[in-house]
């Protein structure tokens, strides 16, 4: 995301930079056309121009004046657009973060309980050794108890050590 929002970040400083370019061209032009306009009042009060070559050089004038405050026009239009958009995609990108935030932390949260939920199964296959009972040894949970600190043992006597009895050779 950050590449794109840096990709948008200069296509909108370009946007409007070209916009400031157009609406500077666009005010010196105008001007230019003013200190023209002057100029040939002056030319045709003093007779060095004629009054029909004065009107078609201000009609050419207006014509060149209105181009550039058009082209300015649509660079301004273009640029207030792209500062539109890149708001609106500033906005879906701090919405984006924001849901992925509450994912990764509902994802831990599970994670959390699944652990919780996992951990007394766990726990209680082996013995609480603080818990110690008065006749010695150690209890486990379950109610088992045993005295030679194996936790398989389940209270039964082990099974006799050697041959059976009832067997002679």
């Amino acid at each position: 995301m950050p590449f794109l929002t840096s990709i948008s970040l200069g296509a909108k400083f370009v946007t409007a930079g070209l916009a400031s370019v157009a609406t500077i061209h666009a005010a010196h032009s105008i001007y230019s056309s003013i200190e023209a306009r002057e100029k040939r009042r002056h030319l045709v009060n003093e007779g060095e121009m004629a009054p029909e070559e004065a009107r078609k050089l201000k009609n050419k004038a207006r014509l060149q004046d209105a181009a550039s405050v058009g082209i300015a026009a649509l660079g301004i239009k273009g640029a207030i657009s792209e500062w539109k958009e890149m708001q609106e995609q500033r906005k879906e990108c701090a919405e984006f973060d924001e849901k992925r935030k509450e994912r990764h932390e509902r994802r831990l949260r599970k994670q959390e309980e699944r652990r919780l939920e996992s951990q007394p199964h766990y726990a209680s296959s082996e013995p609480n050794l603080g818990r110690q009972n008065y006749n010695g040894g150690y209890a486990l949970p379950s109610g088992l108890r045993y005295q030679d600190d194996n936790p398989y043992h389940a209270g039964v006597p082990p099974p006799p050590m050697g041959p059976p009895r009832s067997a002679h050779y």
